[in-house]
């Protein structure tokens, strides 16, 4: 008996093809935001400028981390509080 093939899903058994199609639409879009010339072979390139560009503008920046509060020099305090001597 032949198997009915309508009801499988490709791309829902495949993730990584998904990606690479996620990453080059988005590789599309941020060449298109930034007016860099587009071209399909440049996708996951290191030697290709555009593809370390959008990489890198893709990478967790340091600055966005939630940074700690201050909590001063003098080990006599702890959390904003003076300990008495």
């Amino acid at each position: 008996m032949a198997k009915n093939y309508k009801d499988i899903n490709y791309f829902e058994s495949r993730p990584d093809i998904v990606k690479i199609f996620d990453d080059l639409e988005a590789f599309l879009d941020w060449c298109k935001m930034e007016g860099a010339p587009f071209d399909e072979a440049h996708l996951y390139n290191r030697e290709s400028w555009q593809w370390r560009n959008f990489d890198k503008s893709r990478r967790h920046k340091k600055g966005n981390v939630e940074r700690k509060p201050y909590l001063g020099k003098n080990p006599r305090y702890n959390n904003n509080e003076r300990i008495s001597s």
